[in-house]
């Protein structure tokens, strides 16, 4: 009885994620010879670009997509009594959320994922508008295993 109630708060606990990830966050890659080209025209300040100009430059190199696919692929209980859940999105970029902090508004569980964050090519950027919507079940692929 337990083991199911665990499993069943484990698959809320990944709905919920996914929801907040499919709502706050998009990907973008960034196509590496124009950026090699901007980081030489900008040569760290001494180039021939000003610093407002490479920053606007670089964001008009990202190339967005939405979360197409979220993939978990397994929990972890930290060494500090933390619940770590990993997962792919899109197949493209692997992440790991830390969860210990319950949020006292809501008592839902806060998730840390961080405004642009991955190792490239690909990275998880927070979207500027965020939206209220259910993520379509057919875009989560649940893991159903147990903790490790």
């Amino acid at each position: 009885m337990k083991r199911e109630k665990d499993l069943a708060e484990l698959h809320d606990i990944q709905t919920d994620l996914a929801n907040y990830l499919y709502n706050n966050y998009r990907l973008y890659t960034v196509d590496k010879r124009k950026d090699e080209q901007l980081n030489s025209e900008y040569n760290k300040g001494k180039g021939t670009l000003t610093t407002e100009e490479f920053l606007k430059k670089s964001d008009e190199l990202k190339e967005y997509s939405d979360i197409e696919k979220i993939e978990f692929t397994g929990y972890e209980i930290s060494p500090m009594n933390t619940l770590e859940i990993k997962y792919k999105i899109n197949d493209k970029i692997e992440k790991e959320t830390s969860l210990d902090t319950i949020s006292a508004e809501t008592n839902k569980l806060l998730y840390r994922v961080g405004e642009h964050d991955g190792e490239g090519p690909f990275y998880l950027e927070k979207k500027e508008n965020t939206t209220k919507l259910s993520t379509p079940e057919n875009l989560i692929v649940y893991y159903e295993g147990g903790i490790k």
